[in-house]
């Protein structure tokens, strides 16, 4: 936390520094004009001290604007900072848990200046599926700008989606199940043949998920990068930075260089290496005659798009950091899940088994046929509700008002919903805090639904790739199941940190072979 305020203070220094010193070289620039005859001095000077006056004013009218709605009194230069990161960094989503108990189901809270205000929601408006609302999940124009991550609404964004979604409907993710079988049986095996209490199954389900979905988009093509390692350390540097980035001064970019350099070597080292899987797809697509075929798989569809090579990197850049972590995090919390409740954990072993007696083993042939059994699905939606790993996103109101509770929601500012807190609303979920599959099942309760917390986001910027990401989970969660007994430990201490996801630094659970 002492980190926290030292960043805090250094921000209203910088704030500080550059309202005074602008201030007085406005003064002394008028002044200088005056005694030696250079207008065009005092001219500077003057429109450096109105556009100053425009600022300041335009704050004021920022904080007045929200002030109806409920939440913690902001300060002028850095707003609700300190209590948004009271936990750190990392701690952001309880910090907004402790701020919906104190303030209610909506909560305002300013940023820094220069940043637009934002209203937290710990429910699941209707506004938020409108198409008028852009997402927030805009880049700054240094970290992938150019991919779904970071381009606005518009013609662009719709360009993009229409490459990359045929490639990730249900009936795509099924037809290419199979190589969700093979890489999770890969990390099975291995599990197997240790003594079933493997310290680093984080790292190996980290390591699973970006093996899965790169096999799955790349085929062929993907090559594990000779320092694996460093690539997952790139990764993560990308991931960190881009979450840094979203609640933090504009200014943030440029006053922590060696930040800076961080992220554009990372940058640069996995473009490196999925500009290769791209550069091998264009020279076997070239030598197949690709006009002549229907696109296999996405990068198929990729290499194919009228972008540039820095957009099809970037694209395929933000599909593989969108989805590593957070796959790996629902895994990791639904083993702990199972593992404290050893009925649902039968239960689902039982259905996962039934499905490949039924399978008869002809699925590793056809693809289609190796859907995991709807229980583990609910599972994959229960971890979901209870520990989303995106804890929030964010919609942006730009031309007119939104009313939420029955209060105006201004134009320009950010509405977001904070997951953690819509999953828990006892309101929507009966018994919210108990693990619970059957709710999400056809005998459960009728608005007890996924869209009741939209783990994926909502409208024409909703995750492109949700129907994947299920799919993985509920594929590796039965491979485990049928080979497994999964069972609780007390010995292990989990801390958590936050990039565009939430990472655990381990999981406290024994895979103790069948």
């Amino acid at each position: 936390m002492s980190s926290v305020r030292a960043l805090l203070s250094l921000y209203r220094i910088i704030y500080a520094s550059g309202i005074i010193g602008g201030f007085l070289m406005s003064l002394a620039g008028l002044w200088f004009g005056i005694t030696t005859g250079y207008w065009m001095v005092p001219v500077a000077a003057g429109i450096v001290l109105g556009a100053l006056f425009v600022s300041l004013r335009g704050r004021v009218r920022e904080l007045r604007s929200c002030r109806h709605l409920p939440g913690p009194q902001p300060s002028f230069l850095l707003g609700n900072m300190g209590d948004l990161l009271a936990h750190g960094h990392g701690g952001r989503h309880q910090a907004l848990h402790e701020l919906h108990q104190t303030y209610g189901p909506v909560v305002r809270l300013h940023l820094a200046w220069g940043t637009r205000p934002l209203v937290s929601l710990s429910y699941v408006s209707p506004h938020l599926h409108r198409k008028e609302l852009d997402s927030l999940r805009k880049a700054d124009g240094t970290v992938l700008s150019r991919s779904l991550m970071g381009v606005p609404g518009g013609d662009l964004h719709r360009s993009h989606r229409q490459v990359l979604s045929p490639a990730l409907t249900s009936r795509a993710v099924a037809d290419r199940s199979r190589v969700l079988h093979e890489v999770s049986g890969r990390y099975v095996d291995r599990w197997r043949r240790g003594d079933g209490s493997h310290e680093a199954l984080q790292s190996d389900l980290r390591d699973w998920s970006v093996h899965c979905l790169s096999a799955f988009l790349f085929g062929d093509d993907w090559e594990e990068p000779a320092d694996w390692h460093g690539y997952h350390r790139a990764l993560a540097a990308i991931e960190e930075e881009v979450s840094f980035r979203a609640f933090h001064p504009f200014f943030v970019r440029w006053i922590f260089p060696r930040r800076l350099l961080r992220v554009r070597a990372a940058y640069r080292e996995v473009a490196a290496v999925l500009g290769g899987v791209l550069r091998r797809r264009e020279r076997r697509a070239a030598a197949g005659c690709p006009v002549q075929r229907e696109p296999v798989d996405l990068l198929d569809r990729v290499a194919r798009a009228p972008w540039s090579r820095k957009d099809r990197v970037e694209e395929l850049m933000s599909l593989v950091l969108g989805g590593a972590d957070p796959m790996s995090y629902v895994v990791s919390q639904a083993l702990v899940m199972l593992s404290l409740d050893q009925e649902v954990q039968e239960r689902a072993r039982k259905a996962a088994e039934e499905t490949e007696e039924t399978d008869g083993g002809h699925g590793a042939d056809t693809g289609v046929a190796q859907s995991p059994d709807p229980y583990i699905r609910d599972i994959v939606h229960e971890t979901l509700r209870l520990f989303p790993p995106v804890p929030f996103s964010a919609k942006l109101t730009e031309h007119q008002a939104v009313e939420e509770g029955g209060m105006a929601i201004p134009p320009r500012t950010v509405i977001m919903w904070m997951k953690n807190e819509v999953g828990r609303n006892p309101e929507i979920f009966r018994e919210a805090d108990r693990f619970n599959p059957d709710r999400f099942s056809a005998h459960g309760k009728e608005n007890e639904t996924v869209s009741n917390f939209l783990p994926f986001g909502a409208g024409p910027r909703h995750c492109v790739g949700n129907r994947l990401a299920e799919q993985q989970c509920a594929v590796l969660l039965a491979e485990i199941l049928k080979n497994f007994h999964i069972v609780p430990r007390t010995d292990v201490a989990v801390e958590f940190h936050s990039t565009i996801s939430v990472v655990p630094s381990a999981v406290p659970v024994r895979l103790v072979a069948r």
